[in-house]
């Protein structure tokens, strides 16, 4: 199996280790033709994304992509903050991105967990049975939907990771937007339980490795793994088989306040 891809990547500007040039370097190396830099929302605790650095980071994408080897995308892997789907990225910064992730995450600032507190500490900190409670999965459900019906957005990340959803219903749904569901290398396992559901939809995937070291840049051990199991065509999974596409994001917002 050819991987090509890798659409999930972290740098300093939020978690990760190392900057773009450092991502580029190691993506060359393995052969890789595109890469994605998705650092974490402004909402994250301590390590996030700012105006700042989000400005550097376009600055480093772009002498990147100016050296003509590998290709570099520029997203950000936002977090649902409440029912209604608002993202903890403001839209003049989802307007400049390439790429927009999405999915839960429970290291968010106390200011956004106070004000939908059942949503983050218990899909956050929970057991697998309260996360699994029939009325927290629709809860869920709704917000996923919700980003889904306000946001240009190309990629939903560790689908089921903590917050778990109908998965038919985001599916189906991400499908009729061309919405890809992430193969997630450090999380691929919330997946097992739930694949056979997500492939009889129309959905379309996409490698990501989420790494945070620059060494694990392009590693899918366990993701080759389960699409051998699972027996997922190539053609359904972008960094694989299947070319890329995403949103057109300059216009969004306009004319609104930011978040």
């Amino acid at each position: 199996m050819e991987i090509w891809g890798d659409y999930h990547i972290h740098t300093r500007a939020s978690d990760g280790q190392g900057h773009v040039a450092d991502k580029f370097a190691c993506a060359s190396a393995r052969g890789l033709r595109e890469i994605a830099v998705a650092d974490h929302g402004y909402g994250a605790i301590i390590f996030h994304q700012t105006d700042k650095k989000f400005d550097a980071e376009k600055r480093d994408v772009e002498r990147a992509n100016g050296l003509d080897s590998v290709k570099v995308y520029q997203s950000i892997e936002a977090t649902p903050l409440n029912e209604a789907g608002d993202l903890d990225v403001p839209d003049a910064t989802i307007a400049r991105c390439d790429i927009l992730h999405f999915g839960f995450h429970r290291l968010i600032q106390w200011r956004h967990v106070k004000k939908c507190p059942r949503y983050f500490i218990v899909n956050g900190w929970g057991t697998r049975w309260a996360r699994s409670e029939e009325d927290l999965v629709e809860f869920n459900t709704r917000v996923y939907l919700n980003v889904l019906d306000r946001y240009p957005v190309d990629v939903i990340c560790h689908l089921n990771h903590r917050a778990r959803v109908d998965v038919r219903r985001i599916c189906t749904r991400a499908a009729e937007d061309g919405v890809y569901v992430e193969l997630n290398e450090k999380h691929i396992e919330t997946l097992e339980d739930c694949i056979d559901t997500v492939l009889a939809t129309d959905v379309e995937f996409i490698l990501g490795s989420d790494a945070h070291r620059t060494s694990d840049v392009g590693n899918f051990t366990r993701v080759k793994s389960f699409i051998e199991r699972h027996a997922i065509p190539p053609e359904r999974i972008c960094g694989v088989g299947a070319k890329p596409h995403f949103r057109a994001k300059a216009d969004f917002g306009k004319g609104k306040e930011n978040l």
